[in-house]
């Protein structure tokens, strides 16, 4: 029960720094949505057009990256389970199934963490 609530902690801090980050980038948005009008250069509009839509992307990738967090939450949460219910063969095919699958989730977000940052900076 201790580990659940540590992991359930950490997964709700995760949560709360990508959204503070989703707010940063928001704000970043805003600024560069407010310059297009502003420039009669159409070189320059085109750039920040396609600045703002790398951003507004970026932004939708965050807030489904903390989708990704409560998935993998629950996921490890039906490991645990899957992990004291089984025994044998099943045991290790379903947990070695979930393993994969927690993985996979965890690069994924690793890429769209790294996607932020990169916008951010």
């Amino acid at each position: 029960m201790k580990n659940k609530k540590t992991i359930r902690f950490i997964a709700i801090l995760i949560s709360i720094i990508i959204l503070i980050l989703d707010i940063i980038i928001y704000i970043n948005m805003k600024t560069t949505w407010k310059e297009i009008g502003t420039n009669h250069h159409q070189y320059e509009n085109f750039d920040l057009i396609i600045s703002g839509l790398f951003t507004y992307a970026t932004l939708i990738w965050g807030l489904l990256s903390i989708l990704i967090i409560w998935i993998e939450y629950f996921l490890i949460n039906l490991l645990a389970k899957i992990f004291n219910s089984f025994n044998g063969l099943k045991k290790l095919l379903f947990c070695l199934i979930m393993i994969v699958v927690i993985a996979l989730l965890l690069i994924i977000f690793i890429k769209i963490m790294l996607l932020m940052v990169s916008t951010l900076s």
